[in-house]
Formats: structure tokens, sequence, C-alpha cells
């Protein structure tokens, strides 16, 4: 990737200081495999995870069988902490694309945690970003909401610019179908993104800026 590295996106990690997360990621941290799951949709919100390294996709299944990519998730998030508001069943599947590392914290360790530091307001600030961009990446032209997605993956994962992915998830999460999502690719063009069988590679984040921009403009 050509361009220089962009910065992450809000995070817990970006909420607190060092000694706070190192705190909080106390307890020897679990590995996950690509393709395995760090928590399971229906499941009990008995904890969070406090992700260290990796990157995950946040996927539901809906009762019709319809399966959704909700969201991408990188290092310094904390995940599954909607279970322990949302009456303690988790509403989502949680899969590593890469290998992950994960410290388990308990879900009384977490509230104690949030009120010591006193966190609840900005987590509640960061919630209301994500549902905003969950929002936005259903409007506009579909190679505008791919740039948009592969902008952000970016983002979360820190600057890394080759993910596992198809171009059915990519349709999950935007919103179409493989085909839509094939000519977006065209659209945005090999000298901005490549696209394999299983992976996707941004080759420039300029590009992606563009694409975007370009709809900002209109």
């Amino acid at each position: 990737m050509s361009e220089d590295r962009i910065p992450s996106v809000s995070s817990l990690r970006a909420l607190v200081s060092h000694e706070e997360w190192t705190e909080l990621t106390s307890r020897t941290p679990q590995t996950y495999l690509p393709g395995e799951a760090l928590l399971e949709q229906g499941g009990s919100g008995t904890h969070v995870l406090a992700l260290e390294e990796g990157l995950v996709k946040v996927v539901r299944t809906d009762r019709d069988g319809k399966r959704r990519l909700l969201a991408f998730r990188g290092p310094g998030e904390v995940l599954g902490e909607m279970a322990l508001q949302c009456g303690g069943e988790r509403l989502a599947y949680v899969w590593a694309m890469s290998k992950c590392k994960a410290s388990i914290v308990f879900a009384d360790d977490f509230r104690r945690f949030v009120r010591d530091h006193q966190l609840a307001d900005r987590l509640a600030v960061m919630a209301s970003h994500r549902l905003r961009e969950q929002t936005e990446i259903h409007d506009g032209a579909v190679h505008e909401r791919l740039a948009m997605t592969l902008l952000r993956l970016v983002e979360v994962s820190g600057g890394e610019s080759s993910f596992s992915l198809i171009r059915e998830e990519l349709g999950e999460h935007i919103g179409v179908g493989r085909k839509a999502v094939s000519k977006a690719l065209e659209q945005l063009g090999p000298g901005t993104v490549r696209a394999g069988r299983s992976r996707i590679e941004v080759i420039s984040v300029a590009g992606l800026r563009k694409a975007i921009s370009d709809r900002d403009a209109t």
C-alpha cells in the first residue's frame, strides 16, 4: 500500500490510558485462529473480550436464515459488550478473520472497570458512532459504499492492506449481491483495489478516499 498510514478509528483502547488498558487485559490472552468463533450468537453475555491482536467480523443470522455482516473490529476493541446491556443474549457471531489474541473480561469486572474510570458516556458516544457507520454504509452508489467499507477495514486493522474476504461477504455488509460488488471493484480499478477468490487487497488508500470525496461533493 503506497500511501501513509491512516489513523485508527475510535476504540476502547483509544479512550483509556496504557495503564488502564493493561489492567483490563491482565488475564492471559486466548488465541483464535482464522475462521474460529470468538463469540456465538444466542450465547450468554457472561463476559466481554478485549481484542489485543487480529481482525474480526461481526455476523448476524436472522430468523429467516439471512446472513448480515454487520461490522469489522480490530485491536483495541472490546467485543460482546452489547450482551451485557441487552438482556444478556448475544445478538451476533464474532468470527476471526486473522489470527487473534483476546483477553476475557468477566461481566462484573467490565462493569466495575467502566464505573471506576467513568467510561459510560464515552462508550455511549462510541456506540452512536458505530450506529451511524452502519447507516452510512447503505447510502450512495455501490462503489462508494465499497470504498468506505475498505477504508474502514484499513483503519480498524491499524493499517493492514490485505483481508480475508470474498465478494459475497462484502455484499452482505453493504446490502448488494456478488455481481454488484464485482462491478464496483471494476469501477474502483486495479490501481485502488485488487480482489482474488478469497482475499481483497487495498492498493491505494488515496483512491478509496477519492471515491468517497467524489460522493460527498455531489
